[in-house]
């Protein structure tokens, strides 16, 4: 009885010990780390702005359950990627703030009606690189259980931070670095098709319009003086996309029909080459982040890429070259 009258006591102690103890912990927590990564600003950037990327490099991936959904922009402010699995539980993260190169906010929930966060991300330039910052505050932990989360969650949470950090900088150093500059472009005369389509048609389009523009360059016998070519008017991946598919021919030629006489314009443009398939993707995104951050204006309704690798002669995807071009206005 003398016992069981101890362990009662000892149960007691440990219940007001869980009780208690949290009444005097925060119910918020930040955890921080850092690391130098040596690559261009945009490319470390671009890793975390598009959360996409987040696969390549973050810490939380481990659970083979984790299946992912994203809404909104694929990079930048109002991107969102909401998880579930059966380690991770339940949880979302939306980016509320971009600033090229310099910093990433992101808010974080997990799990329904339970504790968020903000995650911060800052980068700074220095001479050995891209000092990157990933602080975490946990906020409106809930008493008792989460505070306790809270007061273990640095020793738990930095290793993870250290080692998300050590592979965003393999991942990031293993990239190709794109080199975006500013190019004063001559005019450039055209043969070209006006169309539009939906995401998943624009090869079948390119392709058709190419095909009868080299056809009919091909019956009048006027010489090409140039890679092909095509303008986007817009970017809409949930409906329409308006393209312009061209040919360079000499100044003046005329076309016929739907095939007609077009000039690119002359003029400064923001340029950079894409090495890899057409999935142009991250190098926009990355000429975008430039474009922000040196505070350009650009026609962003009127972009263009040059496809300068016949896939026919290089089957090789890794070596296919596509120049873009966002022209200022």
């Amino acid at each position: 009885m003398k016992a069981l009258k101890v362990l009662g006591v000892i149960i007691l102690v440990l219940i007001a010990i869980f009780l208690i103890i949290p009444l005097f912990l925060a119910d918020n927590v930040t955890i921080n780390s850092d690391k130098v990564i040596d690559a261009k600003p945009a490319t470390v950037f671009q890793q975390v702005n598009m959360l996409k990327n987040w696969k390549n490099w973050s810490p939380f991936e481990s659970d083979s359950t984790m299946t992912d959904t994203y809404e909104g922009p694929e990079a930048g402010e109002g991107a969102k990627r909401t998880w579930t699995g059966e380690m991770a539980g339940e949880g979302s993260l939306t980016i509320i703030k971009s600033e090229p190169y310099k910093l990433i906010q992101n808010k974080l929930a997990f799990g329904p009606g339970g504790s968020g966060g903000v995650g911060t991300w800052k980068f700074e330039d220095t001479d050995e690189g891209v000092m990157v910052n990933w602080s975490i505050q946990i906020t409106d932990l809930k008493y008792p259980v989460e505070r306790w989360y809270g007061l273990m969650s640095k020793s738990m949470m930095t290793p993870l931070m250290e080692q998300g950090l050590s592979t965003l900088k393999e991942v990031a150093e293993a990239k190709p670095v794109v080199d975006i500059k500013v190019v004063e472009l001559d005019m450039l005369p055209s043969l070209s098709i006006l169309d539009s389509t939906t995401i998943d048609g624009i090869g079948e389009l390119l392709g058709r319009n190419y095909g009868m523009i080299m056809a009919y360059v091909k019956l009048k016998e006027i010489p090409m003086t140039g890679f092909p070519f095509a303008v986007y008017y817009n970017w809409d991946p949930e409906g329409m996309i308006v393209i312009r598919a061209g040919i360079p021919v000499p100044e003046g030629t005329k076309g016929k029909d739907a095939i007609e006489y077009f000039e690119l314009p002359a003029g400064k443009a923001v340029y950079a080459k894409h090495f890899g398939s057409y999935d142009t993707g991250e190098t926009h995104y990355a000429i975008e982040n430039y474009v922000m951050a040196n505070d350009i204006d650009c026609n962003m309704n009127f972009i263009w890429e040059v496809y300068i690798t016949d896939p026919m002669n290089e089957p090789d995807t890794t070596k296919w070259q596509t120049d873009i071009y966002y022209p200022f206005k």
